[in-house]
């Protein structure tokens, strides 16, 4: 039993690194690109970054995959494992629903937040019927 905490423990922490790992990215790469002619025909092109473009209320969605693969880690016991399922579907929720924009770039987080599901609840003990 110890050893899957540990793994679920692992898959977790990668989840939440990687979700970092995009927020970070989204953060600092510049994702967008605005071109401009002017009258005498120059052409002055700006790559912006989120914050620039949207401003500093990019930061509540950057801010939600993080916090949705984190919590599972603040929980203990028989909670942890109800608490990593419905994180992970909202988590699911947001890939999808952000998938026009930013949604794609979680998709490593989702897939490691699954994996760590998948050992939670392969991990729970189940109810055996001994023989008579």
């Amino acid at each position: 039993m110890e050893r899957h905490r540990d793994s679920r423990d692992v898959r977790q922490v990668l989840a939440i690194s990687l979700a970092i790992v995009a927020s970070s990215v989204l953060f600092m790469v510049p994702m967008h690109t605005q071109a401009k002619v002017t009258a005498g025909g120059l052409e002055q092109v700006k790559h912006l970054t989120l914050p620039e473009l949207v401003g500093p209320s990019i930061l509540v969605p950057l801010l939600i995959p993080m916090v949705l693969t984190a919590l599972p880690l603040l929980t203990r016991g028989r909670a942890r494992t109800s608490v990593s399922v419905v994180t992970t579907a909202a988590l699911a929720g947001f890939v999808l629903i952000g998938s026009a924009s930013i949604g794609w770039f979680y998709l490593p987080a989702l897939t490691a937040a699954v994996a760590a599901v998948t050992v939670s609840i392969g991990s729970r003990p189940r109810l055996r019927l001994r023989p008579n």
